[in-house]
């Protein structure tokens, strides 16, 4: 049997332009969580490796959108419309489950800043970009307890659920209106620096008391070269201080994963 006749005998069982379209919906709806969010891929991976990801993803999930598979409508402006949708709740839902990733990214930059640390910067592949060495720091910290938690299986369990409350032939129904959906976006938006502050604070209090302290002394004897000194107490201060800090700091970013997770399922339902 050659190829001609194979797809002949799959286009006489199914529909097969169709199967390629629903994929197609069903990735476009993946993709962005796999793209955007750095436990699940993010700039680390090659781009051929998560389009394969979304593609395993996306057949496995397909059975569960087979039986509505032929409301897809095929006319060429409905299908796009379709496809902006799907990359709308693709988005939004990467969105929220970035936030603790990103929260922790900003903490770190605002304890090197504050340590006088940012001068020196490391690659982060999971950012495929230069960062500071308490971002980088907090960034893995962050994917290594999502992981350890198994938040990756919650975040593709929420996905495919997605598929049940808002069906690829149908779109966000808002029932309880469009602006609860928005203010929610916007309070994951204000969570996320809530969060950075928080995961800063132990250091940046101590970076913000040892200034103080070098700035009473500056008075006392303005002789003292406080600058210079500043910049090997600091970032000495820095470090111990994280050290000490580091189980309220695991423990901190647990209890905003679970918050995180709960937001995510509470968006779903906001679009339903």
């Amino acid at each position: 049997m050659n190829v001609a006749q194979l797809f002949a005998e799959l286009q006489s069982k199914t529909n097969l332009t169709l199967v390629i379209l629903t994929v197609a919906l069903l990735m476009c709806r993946i993709l962005p969580l796999i793209i955007l969010s750095p436990v699940l891929g993010g700039e680390v991976l090659p781009t051929q490796v998560k389009i394969g990801l979304g593609v395993l993803l996306a057949l496995v999930m397909f059975p569960a959108v087979a039986p509505r598979m032929s409301q897809i409508p095929l006319t060429a402006l409905a299908y796009v419309c379709l496809l902006m949708k799907e990359l709308f709740i693709g988005v939004a839902l990467a969105f929220v489950t970035d936030t603790v990733f990103e929260a922790a990214h900003m903490a770190g930059t605002f304890v090197d800043t504050m340590s006088g640390a940012s001068m020196a910067q490391v690659m982060v592949p999971q950012l495929k970009e230069n960062v500071t060495l308490f971002s980088s720091l907090n960034l893995q910290l962050a994917v290594v307890l999502f992981l350890t938690l198994d938040g990756h299986h919650l975040v593709i369990a929420s996905l495919a659920d997605s598929f049940k409350e808002i069906p690829l032939d149908q779109y966000p129904h808002f029932t309880a209106g469009m602006w609860p959906f928005f203010d929610q976006i916007l309070r994951v938006f204000g969570m996320m620096f809530e969060v950075a502050m928080a995961i800063a604070a132990p250091t940046f209090i101590a970076t913000f008391l040892t200034d103080l302290a070098l700035g009473m002394i500056n008075r006392v004897a303005p002789q003292v070269q406080v600058y210079f000194i500043s910049m090997q107490i600091k970032p000495v201060v820095v470090i111990v201080i994280a050290l000490v800090s580091l189980h309220v700091l695991l423990s901190r970013m647990h209890d905003d994963f679970a918050h995180t997770l709960t937001m995510l399922q509470k968006t779903l339902h906001l679009l339903t």
